[in-house]
């Protein structure tokens, strides 16, 4: 018999896989109903398994904490479903929802199965991100040289493979750079390195000014070792003797591609006269108008309610919200734990923070590791970015780490 722990093991090898997989289908061949979404088929018996896991579990007494919060959770989404469909009819209430609760709650009781019951070790974890890393690349450079899948951002020249979402790609190789720059030597991991600035490019995301995070962090743990000497002086040697080329090459490669996904967010704020009195935070909001807007409109009406404050409007109700308001690209703030509070209100906020940050010690023990890094920059660009904890494409990944760096028998975390 295939044990839980071993379907879970495939699944988080073969997750992105997955993903390309189910956006080939969407896209080439316009089929949207879930039935036919390979990942429905994948992640659904996973989450019947697991809640029969968990039942068993319960039956016997044998859960930890945040599992038995994670079906209190599970739970509460059904609620909420049904409280704000008798506060608005609508089959939009049925068929909008269900999906999300199902993958919001997948995620979930996958986070709690990583933290309590998966044995870990370094193979394991190198084998996730290498196999994970290696279907995102080849999507980002087949999607790129051969004009396949889909534009990142609608941006002329750029790529996202086969994934729907840009932020989660974006994300993704933001931690996968930082897995590999802090992961042993240097020379070992030079070339998935270099991959991951390619894949930068071709994204063409605002999300690769954050490599300078995690290169700050491993110049200051190994600044002085004979690896980074010679490579910082060969580095030296060949950017000395190419400054005025690479110089000119970099500030047309800017303005054609991050430059303009800047401006473009700096025009819009422009445009209605930003969002403070003081004009230095209107600069530095305008990197991210859209969202600081969105989450400050909808701030404002979701406290308005006892409901809306409470209990939340669910994703449907967070559509139909914007879309009342002309809004039918952008139905959300793009801030993920902003848009749980306007989705599920303070009760499935406070719920879903008390599983997240279960045993919060050994995650700020572990801040400064390899893993601890890569979970930090999740937790950053879910905060202030977006669709990274409720996608299934980056929150796998995200719940991976953050199961990892925070279980009690889990501690042979990488430094």
């Amino acid at each position: 018999m295939i044990r839980l722990s071993a379907i879970i093991k495939y699944y988080l090898y073969f997750f992105l896989l997955i993903d390309a997989f189910s956006g080939f289908i969407r896209i080439y061949s316009g089929i949207t109903n879930p039935i036919f979404n390979i990942g429905y088929w994948v992640r659904g018996p996973i989450l019947v398994l697991l809640l029969y896991y968990y039942l068993i579990q319960l039956k016997k007494r044998k859960l930890f904490i945040d599992e038995f919060l994670a079906l209190i959770i599970f739970a509460y989404f059904i609620f909420n479903l049904f409280l704000n469909y008798t506060i608005m009819p609508s089959s939009r209430m049925i068929i909008e929802n269900i999906p999300y609760i199902l993958r919001q709650q997948f995620l979930i009781f996958l986070l709690v199965y990583i933290r309590n019951r998966l044995t870990f070790s370094d193979a394991l974890v190198k084998k996730v991100i290498m196999i994970n890393f290696s279907v995102l690349t080849l999507n980002l450079v087949i999607g790129y040289f051969l004009g396949f899948g889909l534009e990142s951002y609608r941006f002329s020249g750029t790529s996202k493979g086969m994934f729907q979402g840009g932020n989660p790609v974006s994300i993704l190789n933001l931690v996968f750079f930082t897995f590999f720059l802090m992961d042993g030597a240097l020379r070992k991991k030079f070339i998935p390195i270099l991959l991951t600035f390619f894949n930068g490019f071709v994204i063409a995301s605002k999300s690769i000014f954050g490599f300078i995070i995690p290169i700050f962090f491993a110049l200051k743990r190994r600044y002085l070792s004979l690896n980074k000497i010679i490579f910082y002086n060969i580095l030296a040697i060949i950017i000395l003797f190419s400054f005025d080329y690479m110089s000119n090459k970099a500030v047309e490669l800017y303005e054609k591609r991050f430059g303009l996904n800047i401006s473009k967010s700096i025009a819009a704020a422009e445009r209605v006269g930003g969002l403070y009195d003081n004009q230095t935070l209107n600069n530095v909001a305008s990197i991210n108008f859209r969202r600081y807007a969105s989450m400050n409109i909808q701030m404002e009406e979701s406290w308005k309610g006892f409901n809306s404050t409470i209990f939340g409007i669910s994703l449907a109700g967070q559509n139909i919200f914007w879309e009342k308001r002309g809004e039918f690209i952008f139905r959300h703030a793009s801030m993920d734990f902003f848009d749980f509070f306007f989705k599920y209100g303070i009760i499935g906020t406070v719920l879903f923070t008390m599983i997240l940050f279960k045993n919060y010690n050994l995650y700020i023990s572990k801040i400064f590791s390899r893993d601890g890094l890569v979970f930090t920059l999740f937790f950053l660009y879910a905060f202030f970015g977006g669709h990274v904890i409720d996608s299934v494409t980056s929150g796998s990944l995200f719940f991976f780490f953050l199961g990892k760096i925070s279980g009690k028998n889990n501690q042979n975390d990488s430094n």
